[in-house]
């Protein structure tokens, strides 16, 4: 959900929370920051994976994402943890749920199970229904690289994300500025245009949303534009492999394909 909050500075533009019902939880998290450090979940570094982590949800509340109670628990426990492995204790703490790295771990294999079935599942899912068509020419570069697509994650997205916005930052000048005119970007807006861009091509890839040339607020805000299209089903992001490259994929109507087949 998208909802308009008034800023605290009022010449600041206007901010856009998303909440993430829908979306993925913090063992989501987790488990993508151990494959993108290459960690072996039954060894986690625990310190360094803390760090990402809270380092993830620092971005996300950045960007006015709702971060649910849960992404804060999460961040606990590990912080728990962390202390535990630097100073141990003898008396376990029975404020958290998961005491210390070892059911961490085991609580990260249960869900990873979890998942690995679910995903199995939308498989067979989308094969049956065709949720989405590929296009064979804005594909054609990614021919033989893959026989299928993986939908791309919350934290896919944020990886990609803070990526561009790493990049950016490398050619803004370090010295402040005033804005001679304010910019009016809305959600609203970034929406339009995204679907409109995918009326003439069918499928976009995520990092060209994001030129080297955008404002702060037009790179948020058409963030939170491809958010509220993926919570709202008009959309898809897919990738041919972990942390490659997402495509968003206009996703096609069930009832109209059932209907025809």
């Amino acid at each position: 959900m998208l909802t308009d909050i008034s800023s605290t500075n009022p010449s600041a533009h206007p901010i856009y929370a998303v909440k993430l019902d829908g979306f993925e939880g913090p063992l989501d998290l987790l488990l993508h920051l151990i494959q993108k450090e290459e960690m072996d979940i039954y060894d986690i570094k625990i310190a360094q994976i803390t760090d990402r982590y809270l380092e993830y949800v620092n971005f996300m509340e950045q960007l006015d994402l709702d971060v649910a109670a849960e992404f804060l628990v999460m961040a606990a426990t590990l912080l728990h943890i962390k202390s535990q492995s630097i100073l141990p204790q003898t008396v376990s703490n029975s404020d958290h749920p998961i005491g210390n790295q070892e059911q961490l771990v085991q609580q990260l294999l249960e869900y990873k199970r979890y998942k690995e079935v679910a995903q199995v599942l939308d498989i067979y899912a989308e094969r049956r229904t065709s949720i989405y068509n590929r296009s064979a020419e804005l594909h054609a570069d990614l021919d033989g690289t893959r026989t299928y697509e993986i939908k791309a994650t919350l934290f896919d997205l944020l990886t990609a994300f803070k990526n561009i916005n790493d990049r950016i930052d490398q050619f803004e000048p370090d010295e402040e500025y005033e804005t001679v005119e304010e910019e009016t970007i809305t959600v609203e807006d970034k929406i339009a245009f995204i679907e409109s861009q995918l009326e003439a091509a069918d499928q976009l890839l995520f990092d060209s949303l994001f030129p080297l040339s955008s404002s702060k607020i037009d790179l948020i805000v058409t963030f939170l534009a491809v958010l509220e299209l993926i919570r709202i089903g008009k959309i898809v992001t897919v990738q041919t492999d972990l942390f490659e490259s997402i495509y968003i994929v206009k996703a096609v109507d069930r009832e109209r394909t059932t209907s025809t087949t």
